[in-house]
């Protein structure tokens, strides 16, 4: 696909059930052709780029659409014993580090376990083999707890010769604190705690990794209006301070492109309009909606630029 000057580097920001939009998007840019040099991804985004690498995006459109929650979410409470420090958004006076604290300790706490998304994982991907279906650099990112900063592992056409295994990676990258336990890494003989790096706020990841790739293409699954997202019902601080983090995220790796050498072209993509979903809504319905009208962003889109 001529259209964009390459190398193209795809970057796949993160989301949970908000993802189907994104995979409408990216399903929609494989049928017309775009192919890309390089891919990165955290969270759901890094489960969709793990769908491109192994020319899986056909298979999204009914994945999503067959999806339950009880498939994703078996509660399961645990409580896990790590250093972690999400970000604030306030003053540091006394009460908000007291709520900090207390904010940090909860978030060590999980709900649900892990298994049912290595079950999915193992299930769809680890029978295509060690090798991708493209020749391709695949970055999962993942947030290291110890070490407060991005955990990245580069897959150089194959899931393995990693500290880590593909689908661990995978699961490291989608482990969101207070919903999923942390997957646990060794390296140099020490032993870090990776989670979702989307929501903790602390290191910004950067397009950096996309050094040399003259142009980028980001697909986002914030809006703009996720910065001030209300907070309602059970779920609610959750979603909202998730929503927030994610948007942040997202300005915050678009703003990086200008310390690139390279000074590639980045196109950023944000769902238009209110998908109706939580970021914990495995509603099939729902999610076939946001995946439809992934698709047809896409097109608007690409005839667009």
């Amino acid at each position: 696909m001529n259209k964009f000057k390459e190398p193209v580097g795809l970057f796949l920001c993160g989301g949970g059930a908000l993802g189907s939009w994104q995979s409408g998007v990216l399903s929609r840019f494989v049928e017309m052709g775009l192919v890309f040099d390089a891919v990165a991804g955290f969270s759901i985004g890094a489960l969709n780029g793990a769908a491109y690498c192994y020319n899986k995006m056909a298979e999204l459109k009914d994945i999503w659409k067959n999806l339950k929650r009880d498939r994703i979410l078996s509660f399961s409470p645990g409580y896990h014993n790590i250093p972690l420090d999400l970000y604030q958004q306030h003053k540091p006076d006394f009460f908000s580090r007291i709520g900090a604290l207390l904010q940090n300790n909860l978030a060590r706490c999980t709900l649900f376990s892990n298994g049912p998304v290595y079950n999915v994982l193992n299930g769809w991907l680890t029978k295509a083999g060690s090798n991708f279906s493209r020749n391709i650099n695949f970055y999962v990112i993942s947030h290291a707890v110890e070490k407060k900063l991005p955990y990245i592992i580069k897959f150089d056409g194959e899931t393995g010769g990693q500290n880590l295994s593909f689908v661990d990676a995978l699961v490291a990258s989608c482990s969101i604190p207070l919903i999923f336990p942390p997957v646990e890494v060794t390296e140099r003989g020490r032993t870090y705690h990776l989670v979702d790096g989307g929501v903790i706020g602390i290191a910004t990841i950067n397009l950096n990794i996309f050094e040399g790739c003259r142009t980028i293409i980001m697909i986002s699954n914030s809006r703009d209006s996720d910065l001030v997202f209300p907070s309602a019902g059970p779920f609610g601080y959750f979603e909202s301070k998730a929503r927030r983090m994610l948007a942040l995220h997202t300005q915050k790796i678009h703003e990086s492109r200008v310390l690139m050498r390279s000074e590639p072209q980045v196109h950023l993509i944000k769902p238009p309009e209110d998908l109706g979903l939580k970021l914990l809504e495995f509603d099939g319905v729902k999610c076939l909606r946001a995946f439809s009208l992934g698709e047809e962003e896409a097109v608007r889109w690409f005839n667009s630029v």
